[in-house]
């Protein structure tokens, strides 16, 4: 039962119990929409950057594969939902899909040879992929980015230096 107390200036014509009715039931829906707002509000957006890559489609498999949880939302992206070297396209992906939670795994990436003969583009790309993922996050208020980041995976079985 809803409790509350009239001002006296309450026209009088009106049938109390009606009033009180319709009081009752203006707070449960103005309750069912700030419930409504909480709850998504409590919800984990977790933008996975790099989706499609190596590591991205692994975490994509055991988040599927795990007992659905009703608080969370996972977003993989791959290259295809943004050039994450452009500011204003990492931007824009992250303001449409307003994560609250990044995992970031993207990357340039190629081979071992590759990245030797083109270590510096290698490096100064993912330094500029990594400074708009982190400025996106913050910008739309990110509360966690875990960043796994490798751009090579070497042989388990060599001599080194590798030349």
């Amino acid at each position: 039962m809803c409790e509350f107390t009239t001002d006296t200036d309450i026209n009088t014509d009106i049938d109390n119990a009606a009033f009180q009715s319709f009081q009752c039931l203006r707070l449960t829906t103005v309750s069912a929409g700030v419930m409504a707002e909480a709850e998504k509000l409590l919800k984990k957006r977790i933008l996975v950057t790099g989706g499609s890559g190596l590591v991205g489609s692994a975490i994509r498999k055991i988040a599927s594969a795990e007992e659905f949880r009703e608080d969370e939302e996972w977003i993989f992206v791959g290259v295809e939902g943004a050039d994450l070297t452009s500011a204003s396209e990492t931007t824009a992906l992250f303001e449409r899909i307003k994560p609250t939670h990044v995992v970031h795994l993207a990357a340039m990436v190629g081979g071992l040879f590759c990245h030797m003969k083109y270590n510096l583009d290698f490096f100064r790309t993912n330094i500029q992929i990594n400074d708009n993922v982190l400025h996106a996050s913050y910008h739309v208020g990110v509360k966690k980015v875990v960043s796994c980041l490798s751009t090579c995976i070497l042989p388990d079985e060599t001599t080194y230096p590798i030349d």
